[in-house]
């Protein structure tokens, strides 16, 4: 089984995708238009919301069911944060790519984030015609709140993911380029969602 390094992609091993990571964490997704927004609030996937088109979510394991996706997706990105709300994510267990029978085909091991409470794990993307999943490793200051409006969800004050109810700042912690951008020249500020090249379409 091979481990990716951050930024390291590799193909579906058929349909359905399966990602799982233990250890006191949630595991949440965002399926994202071209834009590299969400077409609406059902497009986040997190634990009181664990359903969405092609997307599951049970217990530690999340799917991705890339045929299912509602129309327009483009791709689906995979977060982790702690299950203590405003703690940091430390060190990470290793994430485990499984296909549609639990088989893990590929592993993961993302880098330690000290002060960053969510982490963007891998983003499954289609590549002229074939789906992929890139293993990302990038941290997000400002919890899974800041992060999910500034991909366009739509977050409640007294709602279930708004305990850090601020826009924030992506901090790269590895990566070739493409897909998810590093933080640093992000610029993620504001109330206003990253800009579309966040999620370009990969060139890998």
């Amino acid at each position: 089984m091979p481990d990716l390094p951050p930024g390291a992609n590799v193909a579906l091993q058929g349909t359905v995708l399966g990602v799982a990571l233990g250890g006191p964490f949630d595991l949440s997704a965002l399926v994202l238009s071209a834009s590299g927004s969400v077409a609406g609030d059902a497009d986040m996937v997190f634990f009181n919301q664990p359903d969405a088109p092609g997307v599951r979510l049970r217990a530690r394991r999340l799917t991705v069911t890339p045929e299912l996706l509602r129309r327009g997706a483009d791709r689906v990105v995979v977060v982790a944060s702690p299950e203590e709300t405003g703690s940091a994510v430390g060190v990470l267990p290793p994430v485990l790519l499984t296909d549609a029978h639990e088989r893990p085909f590929a592993r993961f091991l993302p880098p330690p984030m000290r002060s960053e409470t969510v982490a963007l794990l891998a983003e499954v993307y289609r590549r002229a015609g074939a789906w992929r999943v890139r293993a990302v490793g990038q941290g997000y200051a400002d919890g899974l709140a800041g992060l999910a409006r500034d991909f366009g969800v739509d977050v409640a004050d007294e709602g279930p993911a708004s305990d850090h109810g601020r826009s924030g700042r992506a901090t790269a912690q590895g990566g070739d380029g493409d897909g998810l951008r590093d933080g640093s020249a992000a610029g993620w500020a504001g109330e206003v969602g990253p800009p579309a090249d966040v999620v370009a379409r990969t060139n890998a």
